[in-house]
């Protein structure tokens, strides 16, 4: 719901802020305007989210310093409150920088890197905690690969397939291989922590995104929208970024496997996590979740919005398939040589 005057006016009280006019954004963020400089009012989309304050005290305390600050209001506090919706306020940034996408997400991701960097701390695990969760995601995986199955052979027995069906049947043995792909990988990921008794998490930023990263007057840039930032394993953010950049009509993202090397050459992900991210990347759950939806809601979907919701999923899949494969490319021809070293 769009932000109405009468909210604007008595959250903007707060901040001793006098708007000489406003500018709506989205739904949920306007420019203000005043004579002594521009902010941005946005409501908070997820107001449970109590990491949200805590991330910008754990970016001062680790020194990071490449972000949007939020403005404290009349009382010192970061959000403001009215009815059930919390508010904040950070300053404007013109973002009038021009310049070649590849150059703005190559510099986002070295900052992404900075962040993970600066804000890393060690995790004790607990005892069996690599096992359980081994266990818990290739049962999961095995019964999501059952129940497609089980569909396609009560597919192959029928006279007549619907187009849905006869394009679920059709990619059956890609998307089989795929999750035999992720299973292997957690195997060996499960190996490889049979030993461990510490991991590291991270400040993630929990959307990173190009929009998400806005440029000074001088072409400095910063990193904003903290609204999903958590402690979790750095792979995190680069999973959301490779997953949602890949929802995309189909193309060999290139620039996305180059990013994903910048941002190891600056933060480099250890053997654990690099094999946890493969596996987590390739495993096709879109595919899976439409599958499942379908067969149990007959009737959620038109056939056609059936066929339309499943041809995005191949094309989701086979897209991040690609990056899946440039990567593990790369990461094998570093194993070659450093063993030939």
């Amino acid at each position: 719901m769009d932000i109405q005057q009468d909210e604007l006016n008595s959250i903007l009280q707060d901040y001793e802020i006098i708007p000489e006019y406003t500018e709506a954004l989205s739904k949920k963020a306007l420019k203000v305007h005043t004579s002594k400089g521009n902010y941005v009012l946005k409501r908070l989309a997820k107001p449970s989210n109590h990491q949200f304050v805590q991330s910008f005290l754990t970016l001062d305390q680790h020194r990071y310093t490449s972000y949007v600050p939020i403005v404290n209001n009349k009382y010192q506090q970061s959000l403001s409150k009215l009815g059930n919706d919390y508010y904040y306020i950070m300053p404007w940034l013109p973002n009038d920088y021009n310049e070649e996408l590849d150059a703005r997400h190559q510099y986002l991701f070295k900052e992404l890197a900075a962040l993970h960097h600066r804000t890393e701390v060690e995790r004790k695990l607990q005892a069996q905690e690599a096992e359980n969760h081994y266990t818990k995601m290739i049962k999961k995986w095995e019964e999501d690969k059952e129940f497609y199955e089980r569909f396609v052979e009560h597919c192959e027995q029928k006279l007549y397939l619907s187009p849905f069906e006869l394009q679920a049947v059709t990619y059956f043995i890609e998307v089989s291989r795929a999750i035999e792909f992720s299973a292997k990988k957690l195997k060996e990921w499960s190996e490889s922590m049979e030993n461990k008794e510490k991991s590291r998490i991270v400040l993630t930023h929990g959307k990173i995104s190009a929009h998400h990263f806005l440029y000074d007057k001088d072409g400095t840039g910063y990193l904003s929208n903290f609204e999903d930032a958590k402690y979790a394993s750095p792979i995190d953010d680069l999973l959301l970024f490779m997953y949602r950049t890949s929802k995309t009509f189909p193309t060999q993202c290139q620039d996305c496997v180059n990013w994903f090397y910048t941002y190891q050459n600056n933060y480099p992900f250890k053997e654990d996590e690099m094999l946890l991210f493969l596996s987590y990347l390739a495993y096709p759950q879109r595919i899976c979740q439409l599958i499942k939806q379908c067969v149990k809601n007959p009737s959620k979907y038109s056939e056609l919005e059936k066929n339309k919701r499943l041809i995005r999923a191949y094309w989701h899949f086979k897209n991040i398939e690609y990056l899946v494969m440039k990567i593990s490319e790369v990461e094998e021809k570093k194993k070659l040589e450093a063993a030939e070293a």
